[in-house]
């Protein structure tokens, strides 16, 4: 009996409990209809207060709380971000938008960085923008939310005013906010496509001392150092523009933190060297899965390492995309770098290459060398030059097609043989008197060791080859002259390098990092400069090499003047230093050729 009751009480319960439940979830559907009817009808309402929005645009609700606004700008018709903001102000804090502008010649009034609160998408093509930067100084939008999270222009022309783009500009007194420098920092993508700039009113060109003001713009920016924190972003492109400025590069390659990037797109801008500023590449950017500079002019590339498995995040290959730029070379060492890729794949397909006589030992070289498979390509590649190979496969090119089987006859031979006698006497003689020389070129541009250089001695192994202390004013030199010398094969084979605004790890002290540089690399070339002795950090990085030189009791240290050096007040220490080692001088006779030399010298 008891059992029978308990059952009966039990499906009682149970009956109860879920009519129960379908009241609340009927209930709460009926809330949730009604607080969406509430958010349109109320979004609505005050959407069309705005005159211009509300009839060259389309809004309507996508979701509970999401809106999405399409706007066709046409002939002289405009609107104004600022309206738009007004707007945003009235509405609940939990709306989000998407805002689409396509303008067919019209023209919209969108300061940069388009922070409005609740936008959470922007789209803007074939638009021409005014008022573009008068917000870079504004501190107001600092306190709006930065809450884009997709950033998209294409084919957009930014019109500018003189006196807008030189108020605009960072002064010591007055610089442009965080929010103009680093745009919307929470992003997930930042996506600009054929971007330009035209200025509409030239006549008042020389109203303004432009240039000075860009100048001290350059120079503010260098200094100023500020780091964009980008921890959702993963994606950014800037591509299709021919005025990209280099501090754009410069920032989200050197400076701007955005550890979670996978794409990162500089193609068809007509860069010619950024890609030396990569050389540290999958320790700035240990997700990276796609680098794409096509369609540049890229002529020589440097050496990419495959940092493989030592950034612990890294899962996917990261392909450099080099293809349709301006190289015309396939070398011995290029299939050298890639034959050690694992974690990295190089594409320079599509290249203008030139198929002359040296490209038939490249490719037995590559037919001999045993490569990842994701080089395969390298077997396919095409010749542009000259016209009679054009579109022929390298590979299958032959040395008489080329042209390259000479013949030589003697029909002299007495002649000959007093040609030779003269010819080594003249030599013996010059290899003598020219020994030293000849000992520097034989080694970077053939890499002969002379049985009386002991290079191959066991030795500790390092990461770089050389670590490079520097004044900052001495950075152009060393990124535009020294990078592209010494880490190609321009005179002989390329080196491992090491440079502090590079190559330092974030977060450790500048003396951690000079120690660590210090010890991690065969060689301290130091680049003496009036603005080296002036600088603490570059004393600092002095006496370390230098007390790792004392130590090792090797020729750890190099040393090259830049400029005329003034020695009567310089350090004691260095003054010594000086006096009793040998230092090279930029300019001197074969001074690539001889500071790679002292490179490749192991103690």
């Amino acid at each position: 009996m008891y059992p029978l009751l308990r059952l009966g009480f039990a499906l009682y319960i149970c009956s109860v409990t879920t009519e129960r439940s379908i009241e609340l979830a009927t209930e709460e559907r009926t809330n949730r209809s009604k607080d969406t009817y509430t958010n349109f009808s109320y979004v609505m309402n005050e959407f069309e207060s705005l005159e211009n929005w509300n009839r060259l645009c389309n809004i309507s609700q996508t979701g509970h709380i999401a809106f999405d606004i399409v706007c066709i700008v046409e002939g002289n018709s405009s609107i104004k971000l600022s309206e738009f903001r007004n707007f945003t102000n009235h509405i609940s804090s939990h709306i989000r938008f998407d805002l689409s502008v396509i303008c067919k010649d019209g023209i919209i009034h969108f300061p940069w960085p388009f922070r409005t609160d609740k936008l959470n998408r922007i789209y803007i093509k074939d638009c021409r923008i005014k008022d573009y930067r008068t917000d870079f100084k504004n501190s107001l939008i600092n306190s709006i939310p930065d809450t884009i999270k997709h950033l998209q222009m294409d084919n957009v022309t930014i019109i500018l005013r003189i006196g807008e783009l030189y108020d605009s500009l960072s002064k010591a007194n007055s610089p442009i906010t965080r929010a103009a420098e680093c745009g919307p920092e929470n992003a997930f993508s930042i996506i600009q496509r054929g971007t330009m700039a035209n200025i509409e009113d030239m006549y008042n060109y020389f109203m303004f001392d432009l240039e000075t003001a860009i100048q001290q713009y350059n120079h503010y920016f260098n200094i100023q150092k500020r780091t964009c924190l980008y921890n959702n972003l993963e994606v950014f492109e800037s591509s299709g523009m021919k005025d990209l400025e280099k501090n754009d590069v410069n920032k989200i390659v050197h400076t701007d933190v955005a550890e979670n990037l996978k794409i990162l797109n500089f193609s068809g801008n007509g860069m010619f060297d950024t890609i030396y500023k990569l050389q540290g590449w999958r320790l700035r950017f240990p997700v990276m899965e796609y680098i794409d500079f096509s369609n540049n002019n890229i002529k020589v590339i440097p050496m990419i390492r495959d940092y493989g498995m030592t950034v612990k995040k890294t899962k996917a290959v990261g392909l450099i995309d080099i293809r349709r730029n301006n190289i015309t070379s396939l070398t011995k060492g290029m299939i050298d770098s890639f034959s050690t890729h694992e974690f990295v794949k190089v594409d320079i397909s599509e290249n203008p290459f030139l198929c002359d006589c040296g490209i038939i030992e490249v490719m037995e070289y590559l037919s001999a060398k045993t490569m990842p498979t994701a080089y395969d390509y390298l077997r396919t590649l095409k010749c542009e030059n000259p016209s009679k190979v054009r579109g022929r496969q390298m590979i299958t090119l032959s040395s008489t097609e080329l042209n390259c089987n000479k013949e030589t006859v003697i029909n002299f031979p007495v002649v000959v043989m007093g040609i030779i006698t003269i010819t080594l006497f003249v030599i013996t003689f010059l290899t003598i008197y020219f020994r030293n020389m000849i000992k520097v070129i034989l080694f970077t541009r053939l890499n002969i060791n002379l049985p009386c250089e002991f290079r191959n001695v066991a030795h500790e192994e390092k990461v770089y080859d050389a670590f490079i202390g520097y004044s900052e004013k001495d950075m152009d030199w060393v990124l535009h002259t020294a990078l592209p010398k010494l880490e190609t094969e321009d005179a002989g084979r390329a080196c491992r390098l090491c440079l502090h605004h590079r190559d330092f790890i974030v977060g450790n002290t500048i003396a951690d990092n000079i120690y660590n540089s210090v010890e991690n690399s065969y060689h301290t070339i130091l680049l003496i400069s009036n603005e080296f002795l002036k600088s603490e950090w570059c004393m600092m990085e002095f006496r370390t090499a230098l007390r790792k030189s004392l130590h090792d009791k090797g020729r750890h240290l190099i040393i090259v003047l830049k400029g005329n050096i003034t020695v009567d007040n310089i350090d004691p220490d260095l003054k010594s230093c000086l006096n009793s080692h040998t230092y090279l001088k930029i300019g001197d006779v074969l001074f690539w050729d001889r500071l790679k030399y002292a490179i490749s010298l192991r103690q």
